[in-house]
């Protein structure tokens, strides 16, 4: 097989600080593997190397799924354009960084976007990733991209080996990259298959919410669905492990589960001294 590989891009919530917890929770054997909440893959591009299984991946985000799916299966033509921002974003000054990042970011706000390729999106979306603040990717209730400019001396833009690490584990084991709800997970997972899901987490606190990485959002009803969806799965055979919240009503959601409290830390709060370790859960039926 093939050993782990970094995520190629950076994303709130990714999962890559807790692998080293999550390791020995996940099956020893398994059929198929699915991840319906992609993200930034930490899962996917740690797990599957491994054990070299077929992989379903989807998301709900157009442009991230359209960026891996670019990654695959153009991945030089892409290597190449990375390549050409990256120098010309490192030999301008921060007033010019500035514009050619609001430049890239604001083009989804005029009719020229609907007419761009799959890799001059691709492009984009990596590029906003690695230049916008804390790589975070939001946009408002019209599904434009919001996230300001983050102030970055030396963003890693230009990252050929990882960049085609992760294009050849694409392509060796995802098999379905679509843009698709996590209900599709049903039509897809056989029994002893290993399912993955990492959906926008239940907020700490009414006023803690962060669910816009979709203009569609992620709410208590969505929370409700998913855990209906993890009961189905479990009737019919399939393994699962979820990551969520540490609060009361998602852990009645999964009673009946395995649950475990981790500790992770949260980084995306614009105050320094709000981010840190807090619990969170992994939900498991196997």
């Amino acid at each position: 097989m093939y050993t782990p590989v970094s995520p190629p891009i950076k994303w709130a919530g990714g999962k890559t600080q807790l692998l080293p917890v999550m390791q020995p929770l996940f099956p020893k054997i398994f059929g198929h593997y699915h991840e319906p909440f992609l993200g930034g893959g930490a899962v996917f591009f740690f797990l599957i190397p491994q054990r070299g299984t077929p992989s379903h991946l989807s998301d709900l985000n157009p442009e991230l799924i359209n960026f891996y799916q670019v990654l695959r299966e153009q991945t030089e033509a892409f290597l190449d354009k990375i390549k050409k921002l990256h120098n010309q974003y490192q030999q301008a000054n921060d007033a010019e960084r500035e514009k050619i990042f609001y430049t890239w970011r604001n083009v989804d706000r005029s009719p020229e976007f609907a007419t761009w390729s799959p890799l001059q999106r691709a492009v984009r979306f990596y590029f906003l990733n690695r230049t916008a603040y804390n790589g975070l990717y939001r946009t408002n209730q019209k599904g434009l991209f919001n996230t300001p400019w983050g102030r970055y001396k030396k963003p890693a833009l230009y990252r050929p080996q990882v960049l085609r690490d992760a294009a050849q584990i694409l392509q060796k084991f995802a098999i379905w990259i679509q843009v698709a709800s996590f209900e599709t997970v049903l039509d897809r997972a056989k029994s002893g298959d290993f399912v993955y899901l990492d959906p926008p987490y239940a907020p700490l606190s009414s006023t803690a919410s962060f669910t816009t990485y979709t203009k569609e959002g992620f709410n208590a009803q969505d929370q409700r669905k998913l855990a209906a969806v993890c009961r189905e799965l479990d009737r019919h055979g399939v393994m699962f492990l979820l990551s969520n919240s540490n609060v009361s009503w998602v852990r009645d959601l999964y009673k009946g589960f395995a649950i475990q409290t981790v500790k992770a830390r949260r980084n995306i709060n614009s105050k320094g001294n709000k981010r840190g370790a807090v619990d969170e859960l992994l939900v498991y039926n196997y």
